[in-house]
């Protein structure tokens, strides 16, 4: 029977991850994960408290996932604690760098850069639910990040990792709500 779900705090990420990362060093595989989304905004950022799940690329994912699994039930966390989902998300040129503020043995973790998240969020663009956050906050916050004023330098970015007319009609109707929201507050 699957866990209700539950929001997944910074000591809880990095006790899982740390967890895991020992199970995939007693196994000695090399296993790489590749951190996106609320996870990256909490931790890189610190501009959460907690988010859903760690949304991420892993490999080997024959490797990886029963380890997820076992980790969900020795720290009682929902089974999609660490899911692949985003990878409807993820462009074919992205930009990762080191995940510096998630040094953990047994994996090697990387992260989008600021530019690539953004076109990442303005893209996926998910409006607030009583369920989940959305991505209005992040975009708002990288937008700040990023001191980016014009729609502009938006679809520059997301064309950079998607190609031109990567933001559909009303995305980019919010993101200009949302640049107009950081330029006057």
């Amino acid at each position: 029977m699957p866990k209700p779900s539950r929001r997944l705090s910074r000591a809880d990420i990095i006790r899982a991850l740390t967890r895991l990362g020992e199970l995939c060093a007693k196994q000695q595989s090399r296993v790489e994960i590749a951190v996106y989304g609320g996870t990256v905004m909490m931790l890189a950022y610190d501009c959460r408290e907690t988010t859903k799940d760690i949304d991420a690329i892993f490999h080997p994912p024959e490797i990886v996932e029963p380890f997820i699994k076992q980790v969900a039930r020795e720290q009682n966390l929902p089974e999609d604690w660490m899911n692949n989902g985003v990878g409807a998300f993820v462009a074919r040129r992205e930009t990762r760098i080191a995940f510096s503020q998630l040094q953990i043995p047994g994996l090697v973790i990387t992260r989008p850069s600021a530019q690539y998240l953004l076109a990442m969020k303005c893209r996926a663009g998910r409006l607030p639910t009583p369920f989940r956050a959305g991505d209005l906050a992040d975009i708002k916050f990288l937008l700040r990040a990023l001191s980016i004023r014009s729609m502009a330098e938006v679809d520059r970015i997301a064309a950079e990792y998607y190609g031109t007319g990567a933001l559909e009609p009303g995305k980019r109707w919010l993101i200009e709500k949302l640049l107009q929201e950081v330029r006057h507050g």
